[in-house]
């Protein structure tokens, strides 16, 4: 459960509007019909299919952000699901929150999203129309349907409650015992031996000269290269595999790309069914990153990266050599 991030002013206004349509119903001819399967099946005719399926992003390979848009699949993926952004999900946001359009990170990645939940949608495309948006919101201020029936009454949508708060600390004040300061004082009596009148002649004995240590410059392990010039560079400086994106749920960001990577099952089913692994250690050729980045069939999704220029020769054999000699980090 979470905190919600309400606007009142606005949820207030959707309402009566919404009351008014309906008043005008019965005074009139009523409201415009939605068509077959009502608002939602509109949203994923209209919008989901040609603005999120179409570019790749949140089809059942790809699902960026771990969201599924195809249909079928999407209403399950959207209606009172947490979000997989850390941001969104600490602010207590639902992907869609039946009735709340405020407290809804859908209608916030279409418009606006905030610091940390990530860039608008669609990406790499303009923003939606207006018309689209405001379908959108109107479908959630009324309770987010799934079909042409009313959605769940607000009594029965979960508002997430607020986190139970830490508890105060402790702190401790010692006090020390200051030690004692005090001097001693010796008084020597007595005759002072005689001065020797004798002299010496010093020995002077050569010091040899340390030879000079080399310096010894780092150098990058195979995979450290991997990560600053090819993952830094071409993976994780949009929303695709950042924390925020997690496209097909793999993070690439340094510190945690390794582990994401090695010996793990990707979400691909196509790869997934062929006993792929994201990298498989020693054997390339049952690696998925190395298909990814070559010309995968459409069943194993797009080539990556994403939308840019694919990887150089010499990048990709990196790779490859990489798994080849183990994977080793």
């Amino acid at each position: 459960m979470h905190p919600t991030r309400q606007q009142p002013g606005r949820l207030a206004l959707w309402t009566a509007l919404f009351g008014l349509v309906l008043l005008g119903g019965c005074a009139g001819n009523g409201p415009a019909p939605q068509g077959p399967g009502g608002q939602f099946a509109q949203l994923q005719a209209n919008i989901f299919n040609q603005h999120c399926l179409s570019a790749g992003c949140h089809n059942a390979q790809s699902q960026a952000g771990g969201l599924n848009l195809s249909p079928g699949a999407s209403y399950n993926q959207l209606v009172n699901v947490d979000p997989t952004n850390p941001a969104a999900l600490s602010a207590g946001l639902l992907r869609v929150q039946p009735f709340n359009p405020g407290n809804s990170y859908l209608l916030a990645k279409v418009t606006n999203p905030g610091v940390g939940e990530g860039s608008r949608m669609p990406l790499g495309m303009e923003q939606l129309a207006q018309s689209d948006i405001d379908a959108i919101e109107a479908w959630i201020v009324a309770g987010a349907p799934r079909d042409a029936t009313a959605g769940p009454s607000p009594s029965e949508t979960p508002v997430p409650a607020s986190p139970t708060p830490a508890p105060p600390t402790a702190t401790a004040t010692l006090t020390g015992t200051p030690a004692d300061t005090s001097t001693a004082t010796a008084t020597v009596t007595g005759t002072p031996p005689p001065t020797s009148t004798a002299t010496s002649s010093p020995t002077i004995t050569a010091t040899p000269s340390p030879s000079p240590t080399p310096t010894m410059t780092p150098t990058l392990s195979m995979f450290g290269e991997i990560q600053t010039t090819i993952f830094n560079t071409s993976c994780v400086d949009s929303f695709c595999h950042d924390v925020a994106g997690m496209s097909g749920g793999l993070v690439l960001v340094e510190g945690q790309s390794y582990a994401n990577l090695v010996g793990v099952a990707p979400m691909n089913d196509a790869a997934l069914q062929a006993g792929m692994l994201r990298v498989d250690p020693g054997n390339p050729s049952n690696s998925f990153l190395v298909l990814k980045l070559g010309n995968p069939d459409k069943q194993f999704g797009d080539r990556m990266p994403f939308g840019k220029l694919p990887l150089t020769a010499a990048q990709k054999q990196l790779i490859t050599d990489w798994i080849t000699a183990g994977a080793m980090p």
